[in-house]
């Protein structure tokens, strides 16, 4: 049996009908559509032709598709490494961990993204205060799948977040809080994964906070709350999840706060200055000593460092193979190669020379925390050049076993296999070629890593790394360079890293175990409060042609109505939950659509909120605004404004049967069920915007309820800016105009009493 390929998936029988269906349309005079009619056997001849036909055009191989995509710029996705929060906790002393640590889960290895410095400190008591009520919610806290509301359900102005911890903070030490909130029917791993991706300098926030602590104000005498320094908030004042990073600027002083009122604590508190919230923030979990890690390791890494080219300079190294491993240093030279400098066991010990060598002296401090590389004076050592001319090579102490990968024989298409290595990713190596100078050194060429030699030359030095097949490959010298031949190894990898794939999304509180010995000596409990997310598998090319496929059909650019709508609802940052767009509108334009905007259009967000009537702050229009500049026309002029919402009362006498003259409040729903300005459950549409209550409308859902005859009298009543009534008593609304209800009154009479 043939196999099926995807160009065309229409079947001969398909064929077949859909050309039998036109006959009425295209040749109307033919009724004999019978098998035995020769244009029947024609239609059939030439659908087995087509088919034929589209199954040759459609065996395309593999190669072909590559390029395909390529001029789309699409190319199938890499392996991805799976991302976590770890928390640090039972600190006993001030440590600092480098960036890269590594931390196992089962057998997986994780490391750092960054640098951590734990402390001893601990949140003590959390308490969240409105105007009407305050709440001790530390048990909460602790439970990672319970939310509760940082400034009460309203966030009105005022409203505090208090946090205690368990000790004075000290002036200008720094603290940093990670805050992950809860989005109602968001996906905890999704919203964690885009939360990330989000651009935070794109979002306006919709409320202002301002942090406070509980200290001691020399200018006063006295104790007070006073403004924290606030370093960093990736928050944006509660609006996303992120860290808080701040410092204190006086000593504290201890307080009580009800109802945490038993003991004075150490607080700083989180006050809503200005509301504006959409949907008050929740938070799910408030955690300290925190780091973003990575399902990987890193068996060898380059840090390209600069150079002040002054003399007797130091540069200083947090990373975990810079401090645990083993270290070479590289100086590039005028002409872009690279050359290793030797590593001398004390500059200060080096007498001035005539010659100078290229050396540098390596200093380990006790901390484990940095390493710190020491050129000299230029007398007793050369000083490297300035710019970006020093390069560290941290790798493990055995990554030497695997990093001489091999020599160049001088011949074109020369393939080398990597059997001890697993590295997923294609962009997992990095490698240098040797050119062996007259004097017997090497000096030492970065190659770049491509996906093709397509649009290599031949003096590209590129090299394709296969992550299947475990194989680097050079070029042709037409198209990429050939590396210059050699009697020894002049082929090493200078930067490697394993890892990748879906085996990394692990569970909770896995990431547990530490991998050197020094750092487990510590007794530091680590562990993952979270599921790890976002490891995934190279994409196979299948996968990646129906990923181009939806891609082509993702709106990326704002020409037509329909385009601003489905812009505005994925905005970063901004939960939309209705969006309508009007040409040729622009706010204050009053005789809409007799009065017209050239060039303008209007887009009015709804957004998520408790109340009936959601408004939209003005960070939250801003933030909409900024999204859909960037894609619309040039020619065109976006507002992003909100809704007019319209109360619409309605006052009606309906005649009913006599055993349902007691349920008015049926009707009542109905009511509010037509005249909503949201979406409702089970697929129940918001009114549409602009839309015009007529009395027919109404009329209908009151004919819904049970028993009606039929409805006596109607009239309707609205209140909202720019609302007219008709002579008839319909309500006009503005094109960016909502209705809600009103408090109806409907009043029943039974037939019987006629």
């Amino acid at each position: 049996m043939l196999p099926k390929l995807p160009l065309d998936d229409r079947t001969y029988a398909e064929i077949v009908q859909q050309s039998r269906r036109l006959i009425p349309k295209r040749v109307p005079e033919w009724t004999d559509e019978n098998a035995h009619d020769p244009g029947i056997t024609f239609i059939e001849l030439f659908a087995w032709l087509t088919e034929m036909q589209r199954y040759f055009i459609g065996r395309v191989p593999d190669r072909n598709k590559r390029r395909f995509l390529d001029l789309l710029g699409i190319r199938p996705a890499d392996a991805s490494s799976a991302r976590a929060i770890v928390r640090f906790a039972n600190v006993s002393k001030p440590v600092t961990l480098p960036r890269g640590t590594k931390l196992m889960a089962e057998d997986q290895m994780f490391e750092t993204d960054a640098s951590i410095s734990l402390v001893p400190l601990m949140l003590d008591r959390i308490v969240t205060r409105t105007e009407r009520e305050a709440n001790d919610v530390t048990a909460t806290n602790d439970h990672a799948n319970v939310a509760f509301y940082a400034f009460g359900k309203d966030a009105k102005a005022a409203s505090k977040l208090y946090l205690s911890f368990d000790r004075e903070l000290e002036p200008l030490e720094q603290v940093s809080i990670n805050i992950k909130l809860l989005e109602a029917g968001v996906d905890m791993l999704k919203d964690a994964e885009q939360e990330r991706m989000i651009n935070r300098s794109a979002i306006s926030p919709s409320a202002r906070l301002s942090w406070k602590a509980y200290c001691w104000d020399d200018a006063t005498g006295a104790a007070g709350w006073m403004p924290v320094d606030m370093i960093e908030d990736e928050t944006l004042h509660l609006t996303i999840g992120g860290k808080i990073t701040f410092a204190l600027k006086s000593r504290m002083r201890s307080v009580t706060v009800h109802p945490a009122s038993e003991q004075a604590r150490y607080w700083i508190c989180a006050t809503v200055e200005e509301a504006g919230y959409e949907m008050p923030p929740r938070i799910r979990q408030l955690m300290l000593h925190t780091v973003e890690a990575q399902q990987k390791d890193t068996l060898s890494e380059i840090i390209d460092l600069t150079a002040q080219g002054e003399p007797n300079e130091e540069i200083h190294i947090d990373s975990y193979l810079a401090v645990f491993g083993k270290i070479r240093i590289q100086v590039k030279d005028a002409g872009g190669a690279w050359h290793y400098w030797q590593e001398a066991a004390s500059i200060a010990d080096l007498p001035p020379m005539d010659r100078p060598p290229s050396v540098y002296a390596l200093v380990r401090h006790e901390t484990l925390d940095k390493v710190t590389v020491q050129f000299s004076d230029g007398l007793s050592g050369v000083i490297p050049p300035p710019g970006q001319t020093v390069r560290v090579i941290a790798s493990e102490p055995n990554f030497d076993l695997y990093s001489q990968v091999g020599r160049s024989n001088g011949l074109p298409e020369q393939r080398f296999e990597l059997y001890s290595l697993s590295c997923k990713k294609r962009d997992a190596l990095r490698l240098q070629v040797g050119e062996l100078e007259p004097q017997g050194t090497y000096r030492w060429q970065d190659w770049t890593r491509v996906d093709e030699f397509d649009r290599s030359r031949p003096e590209d030095r590129h090299f394709i790394y296969d992550p299947i097949k475990r194989l680097i490959l050079f070029g042709n010298g037409e198209k990429g360079a050939i590396p210059a031949a050699s009697l020894d190894t002049n082929i090493v990898l200078i930067a490697c890293e394993l890892g990748g794939g879906d085996r990394g999304n692990v569970k909770p509180h896995l990431i547990s175990e530490w991998v050197n010995e020094a750092q487990k000596a510590l007794h530091i409990h680590a562990d993952n409060p979270g599921f790890a997310y976002g490891g995934a598998e190279a994409e196979t090319l299948q996968v990646t042609l129906q990923r181009a496929q939806a891609e082509l059909k993702h709106t990326f650019r704002a020409i037509t109505n329909e385009d601003y709508e489905t812009l505005a609802r994925a905005t970063p940052g901004a939960a939309v939950a209705r969006v309508h767009a009007i040409p040729l509108f622009k706010p204050g334009l009053d005789d809409y659509p007799r009065e017209t905007a050239p060039g303008q259009i209007s887009v009015v967000v709804v957004p998520y909120g408790l109340t009936d009537t959601p408004k939209p702050s003005a960070g939250f229009l801003q933030t909409v605004k900024r999204h859909l500049d960037t894609r619309r026309l040039v020619t065109t002029e976006v507002h992003v404004i909100p809704p007019i919402y319209i109360k619409v009362t309605v006052n009606a006498v309906v005649v009913v049967e006599p055993q349902f003259v007691d349920e008015g409040q049926r009707l009542v729903d109905h009511l509010k069920k037509l005249l909503r300005p949201l979406d409702g459950e089970h697929g129940v549409k918001g009114w549409t915007f602009g839309r015009s209550v007529y009395k027919g409308d109404i009329y209908s859902a009151l004919s819904l309820g049970s028993g009606v005859v039929y409805v006596q009298d109607l009239w309707i009543d609205a209140e909202g800016p720019h609302v007219r009534k008709s002579a008839g008593g319909d309500i006009i609304l503005p094109p960016h105009g909502l209705v809600y209800s009103g408090e109806h009154e409907i009043e029943l009479i039974s037939r019987t009493h006629l």
